[in-house]
């Protein structure tokens, strides 16, 4: 039997209910829709011309998620800021979004305050902190009491409906309704009293276990899920873990997979397919596979489910939530603790 439907010993795993909350993003996808429909947002003074989201780490990937589901179709460009500074184009005709889950993510409150003074819209996602009185006055309060990478629904949400509240984004109902519906089946395929056998995230995680993950997104709009997924792994099951995209991957880091032998048989690759690829991008991840990935530790294909854009991303997202939490409990880890990140804030606080 494996370990990861031995249910005494998961019980223990987690004392946090890392796996319990994961398995819950439906609910939270839905909840975080009802919270954003629900805020009285200011009128915006003019259609922007572009948007920024300032964040970092788990708050900021919703940035990302949302600029990879929006692009075919958004009006203006977005920007996803990780750091102190708003970029020099931010100024009267930005909308600002800024994502901040503990709102004192001291990053995010330097770009904001830096893209105020500019004069830009602002929009705040956060569950307290100093950013609070800014989401009050034009945003969303969410729940607190999580791990922001456990809190993904609560921050991407609000921010998708307040782009539909202004015009921005085509309305979103029907594809949030399938997105969630879609979510609740990975749970229950993928869930703690599924034998690994039958259980695709155990399956993988057994897969993983002892091995550096690469994920490869098939294209660049889920570059986003693969980056998700390495810092699940980095977060949740304290490994490295590295993440990149077709088809720039094949002008760069295919051929980092000449290293020696000895190197490149500790990575294990997980392919991250939408379903929806065109032949040319599957042979292309085909011939990769076979030209330069055969010193790998494996190669590994995790197909998205759903029909609409959100589903699929997001039921990629779900699914590499869950292999970094099966991973965790083989390598014997809590799954929510973060220690060196905590050290490093406090050291920085003295």
């Amino acid at each position: 039997m494996s370990m990861l439907d031995d249910q005494a010993k998961l019980a223990g795993a987690d004392p946090s209910g890392m796996l319990e909350t994961a398995l819950g993003f439906a609910r939270q996808i839905r909840d975080g829709w009802r919270l954003g429909g629900a805020a009285r947002l200011p009128a915006l003074p003019r259609r922007p011309e572009h948007l920024v989201v300032c964040g970092m780490g788990g708050s900021a990937i919703g940035g990302d998620l949302l600029a990879g589901y929006l692009a075919p179709a958004f009006p203006i460009p977005i920007t996803v800021v990780r750091g102190y500074e708003a970029p020099a184009f931010v100024g009267p005709r930005s909308l600002v979004i800024a994502v901040s889950y503990s709102g004192a993510t001291e990053e995010t409150l330097a770009a904001v305050a830096q893209a105020e003074r500019a004069g830009a819209s602002l929009c705040a996602i956060t569950s307290g902190g100093p950013l609070e009185e800014t989401a009050r006055r034009s945003g969303v309060v969410v729940p607190g009491g999580l791990a922001p990478r456990a809190a993904l629904g609560y921050l991407l949400m609000p921010a998708l409906a307040a782009l539909e509240h202004w015009g921005l984004a085509e309305p979103q109902g029907r594809e949030v309704d399938e997105a969630a519906g879609v979510l609740e089946e990975v749970a229950a395929e993928a869930g703690p009293r599924i034998a690994a056998a039958r259980n695709p995230a155990k399956r993988l995680a057994e897969q993983l276990q002892g091995k550096i993950p690469a994920v490869y997104a098939s294209s660049p709009w889920l570059g986003a899920a693969a980056r998700r997924w390495k810092c699940q792994f980095n977060e949740n099951s304290k490994t490295l873990a590295a993440w990149d995209a077709f088809p720039e991957l094949n002008h760069n880091e295919t051929v980092g997979w000449g290293a020696p032998p000895a190197l490149a048989g500790l990575v294990a690759v997980v392919v991250l397919l939408d379903g929806a690829e065109p032949a040319r991008t599957l042979r292309r991840v085909q011939l990769t596979s076979d030209l330069a990935f055969h010193p790998a530790a494996g190669v590994h294909q995790v197909r998205a489910r759903g029909a609409g854009r959100l589903a699929r991303l997001l039921s990629l997202v779900l699914m590499g939530d869950l292999v970094s939490i099966y991973l965790a409990y083989l390598r014997g880890v809590d799954p929510t603790p973060v220690e060196v990140i905590d050290a490093i804030k406090q050291r920085l606080r003295a």
